[in-house]
């Protein structure tokens, strides 16, 4: 997904007209690259592009826009499940395809009645969307990794699936699908997000392939998989950990590219790739 320059414009009103006057100034002395393109500020900030949007009085209606990405390469069924879980796990982020399918718009709205408050959130809100945007586009990877095991007809049906760095209690010691220092690794787990159509007792194998394409066990039992492990799926829960893999000892995943296979009945269903950095 590449950047694009599209942007919808509003009327100013007096108040919008002073409030952007004055968020120009301050992100100036934030050393962000400053110009006017109509009546929206746009601002470049290390190496995005955003858009401010004003209009109205008392209060003021500003939209905080990430450049319009250009989704024209990009596979629709994919893209669409990624803005879509954009929605849904990200509140205070829209995402919204445009009607001709070729672009992908995040936006922060807000109501204010002075500079000051836009003011007080900017940053805040800049990293919302450059983390919407990162996150959709390991989303969307996901889903087109996904892709050749999407018709395989299961009792379950995988949403997405988020790596988790965990201690032997499962508690987080790092955010759920964030970036994991290897210093920080200990036990890799996942939380794969299920549409269940059959309630029921499912042994899920469950492989870690390390970055030199090797499959991490602890015995060479005759077993393909790291660990096999049942779980108790029902349609009441979507949410399942489906078990961890490591150590106690921080620093027990290297650095590397690494990947999760999930199999039912020896047929892989899912995968999920990830990184230690």
């Amino acid at each position: 997904m590449l950047l694009a320059s599209s942007l919808t414009m509003a009327q100013l009103s007096p108040g919008a007209d002073g409030i952007r006057q004055k968020l120009a100034e301050y992100a100036r002395t934030q050393n962000m690259k400053v110009n006017f393109e109509g009546d929206a500020l746009t601002i470049q900030k290390d190496t995005n592009d955003y858009a401010v949007l004003f209009s109205g009085s008392n209060p003021v209606f500003v939209e905080i826009r990430l450049y319009d990405l250009d989704i024209s390469d990009c596979i629709p069924e994919c893209i669409k499940r990624a803005a879509n879980d954009v929605n849904y796990s990200r509140s205070s982020v829209k995402a919204f395809i445009t009607p001709n399918n070729q672009t992908l718009r995040f936006s922060v709205e807000t109501f204010v009645n002075d500079a000051q408050t836009v003011i007080n959130t900017f940053h805040k809100h800049l990293d919302i969307l450059r983390d919407a945007w990162k996150g959709c586009r390991k989303r969307y990877d996901e889903f087109v990794d996904n892709l050749p095991y999407a018709n395989r007809r299961m009792p379950f049906e995988v949403y997405s699936a988020d790596i988790a760095n965990v201690d032997q209690d499962d508690r987080l010691i790092t955010d759920l699908d964030a970036d994991i220092k290897s210093s920080d690794s200990q036990y890799i787990n996942t939380s794969l997000s299920l549409v269940v159509y059959e309630d029921g007792d499912y042994p899920i194998g469950i492989k870690f392939i390390t970055p030199d394409g090797k499959t991490s066990k602890a015995e060479q039992d005759g077993s393909p998989y790291t660990f096999i492990n049942t779980l108790h799926i029902t349609q009441q829960q979507s949410s399942y950990l489906t078990g961890g893999w490591g150590s106690e000892n921080p620093g027990t995943w290297p650095a590397g590219q690494y990947r999760i296979e999930f199999y039912y009945k020896d047929k892989l269903f899912y995968i999920k790739n990830f990184e230690i950095q």
